[in-house]
């Protein structure tokens, strides 16, 4: 464990040790999680493997139909909370 530092572009240096342990690259992809109680969880990920996986989780759905669902689910808590933007 260390303690680093932010810089003025907000960008950290992850330690020589951890990159090399994790064998983090120039261009290696990272999720950077908010949790909670200034916990943030930065987890290394292989675009490639999660976009195979993806299309093996959603094999069977029909994405449009849930993009539609999300989109009318949407509207309606903003006609609930704002009824005078849809006149």
């Amino acid at each position: 464990m260390e303690i680093v530092n932010i810089d003025k572009a907000g960008r950290i240096v992850i330690p020589g040790a951890l990159r090399k342990k994790l064998r983090l690259n120039e261009g290696a992809k990272l999720l950077i999680a908010d949790v909670k109680n200034d916990i943030l969880i930065i987890k290394k990920i292989n675009i490639q493997e999660l976009a195979e996986q993806l299309e093996k989780d959603f094999k069977n759905i029909d994405i449009d139909a849930v993009v539609g669902r999300v989109r009318s689910d949407v509207k309606e808590k903003i006609r609930k909370k704002h009824p005078s933007v849809f006149g």
